[in-house]
């Protein structure tokens, strides 16, 4: 199959300086390079992964880009179907027909500013139209994470979904329960830190896709007033941490655990402690938790106690502490979406800190 190879005009300035500092080291970030070879390449980077070996190239404490080598048509699968190994190397060819969809089957030649296209994803790009690279079905099965990524991609460019990508997603769901949970962490990173994370949240509840990356969350107003909340913050370049998310996803779940848990004539800090620990070790065994992670969660939950009962005389101690932004953060997501009578308690906290 010969390739489209056609001349994009815009505007240069888009181009992440950075990737195109990896792109004119390596001539591509997908590149020919072996993992071994980038990364002696570039001092700054780490070889990650063991289905699929990556180099992130360091930039930042928080930024990286990440490299892969282009992989060949040949692969290492389980019985049922999954990919389990994919490191064996081949052409830029090769390497298209083992990527997902066609909007994300497109090489950009930073030197000739062409865009090398063998699956027609510039045209599916301008109609907005997310198309699988080969039968769908077949290729949730060699990798269940796809189904993720084709939500993420449809609500990033408001596109629309082929009928039997659709539908195979919606049939395929439970594949995602295969999937390691430290794999699934990284993903559900990239689908709820991002400007739309609301329509991704209803689109995972729409497919069937969110209960196996968090069994013990329902449809909320606290959860949809986060999300909103998340992607304002993105919107005008605030920080935001993955702690929030999964703190909210998780605060029924952990308030149910609560009650269950004060029927056994504990403390209340023990009672919390204990309800805290039981929904994260659950959470784990669908989506990993990194302990630092898993840490703020409980700090944020076991303040909620601590804002809403705090000793006058302790107020300053527990403004001064470093978790102090994100509890409070929370407790004013509270009273404002699922809990009005928290409000008078928002409003204090706020005042204390003017």
């Amino acid at each position: 199959m010969t390739p489209v190879r056609q001349t994009v005009k815009f505007d240069k300035k888009l181009l992440d300086k950075d990737a195109v500092k990896v792109v004119q080291t390596l001539i591509d970030i997908a590149t020919n390079a072996t993992p071994e070879q980038v990364h002696k390449t570039f001092k700054r980077s780490r070889i990650i992964g063991r289905r699929f070996r990556l180099v992130h190239i360091m930039f930042s404490a928080r930024k990286f880009i990440e490299v892969a080598t282009f992989r060949a048509g040949k692969v290492k699968t389980s019985n049922s179907g999954v990919v389990v190994r994919d490191n064996f190397y081949g052409s830029l060819k090769d390497d298209v027909f083992r990527r997902d969809f066609t909007v994300n089957g497109l090489y950009y030649d930073l030197t000739k500013s062409e865009v090398i296209d063998y699956v027609g994803g510039l045209n599916d790009l301008k109609a907005s139209a997310i198309k699988m690279i080969g039968n769908p079905k077949e290729r949730f099965e060699e990798d269940p994470v796809r189904m993720i990524r084709a939500v993420r991609f449809k609500v990033k460019l408001s596109a629309i979904l082929e009928l039997e990508l659709s539908q195979d997603i919606s049939s395929n769901a439970h594949l995602l329960a295969n999937i390691p949970p430290a794999r699934l962490y990284e993903e559900v990173i990239k689908l709820f830190h991002n400007e739309n994370s609301i329509e991704v949240f209803n689109e995972l509840l729409n497919y069937g896709l969110l209960k196996y990356l968090f069994s013990q969350t329902k449809e909320s107003l606290f959860i949809n007033a986060a999300l909103e909340n998340t992607s304002k913050r993105i919107k005008i370049g605030n920080s935001v941490t993955p702690a929030f998310i999964f703190a909210v996803f998780l605060w029924s779940a952990f308030n149910l655990r609560v009650v269950v848990t004060s029927k056994k004539n504990k403390s209340q800090v023990e009672v919390i402690i204990n309800a805290a620990e039981y929904v994260i070790k659950k959470q784990t065994e669908q989506v990993m938790m990194p302990r630092w992670l898993s840490t703020r969660v409980k700090d944020i939950w076991l303040m909620q106690y601590q804002l809403e009962n705090c000793n006058p005389k302790k107020e300053s101690d527990l403004i001064r502490n470093p978790r102090f932004r994100m509890a409070y953060d929370f407790l004013v997501l509270r009273s404002q979406s699922i809990d009005l009578e928290l409000e008078s308690k928002a409003e204090h906290w706020t005042a204390l800190q003017n």
